[in-house]
C-alpha cells in the first residue's frame, strides 16, 4: 500500500545503485526547494518539489576527491529521480543520469533521526 510522501526540510541518509556500481552518502533538503550533498567522493547540488505523493529532484553530482568509479562510471553527471514513500520515514525513488539515460538508478532515502 503506498502512503503520502512526506519529504520534509533536513538530513537525510541516501543509498543508491545502479547495474555499474552502489554508493551511500547524505543529502539535506532545504525549505526553499534546494539540496545538498555528498558522499567520500562527490558532491551534490540540486533541487527538489513536491506534488501530493509525487517527489522529484534534480541534481548535479561532482566528483570532488579520488576514489572509485562512479555508480554511472562518469566524475561529472546530472540526475533526475522521482518517487513516492512506501510507509512516510523513508522513500524510494528511481531516476537517471542524463548522460546515460538507459541505466535505471535505485535510490532510498531515509530521515536522520531527531533532525529538524
Amino acid at each position: 500500500m503506498w502512503w503520502a510522501l512526506v519529504i520534509t526540510p533536513g538530513k537525510y541518509s541516501v543509498w543508491f545503485k545502479t547495474p555499474i556500481g552502489e554508493g551511500a552518502g547524505m543529502v539535506e533538503f532545504s525549505a526553499d526547494g534546494k539540496l545538498i550533498g555528498g558522499d567520500s567522493t562527490f558532491a551534490y547540488a540540486g533541487s527538489w518539489t513536491q506534488e501530493g505523493e509525487h517527489f522529484k529532484a534534480s541534481l548535479s553530482a561532482r566528483r570532488t576527491e579520488p576514489g572509485p568509479p562512479g555508480v554511472f562510471g562518469m566524475d561529472a553527471i546530472d540526475i533526475v529521480v522521482s518517487g513516492r514513500s512506501a510507509d512516510g520515514s523513508s522513500t524510494s525513488c528511481t531516476g537517471f543520469a542524463k548522460q546515460s539515460p538507459g541505466i535505471k538508478l535505485e535510490v532510498e532515502l531515509v530521515r536522520i533521526p531527531g533532525d529538524r
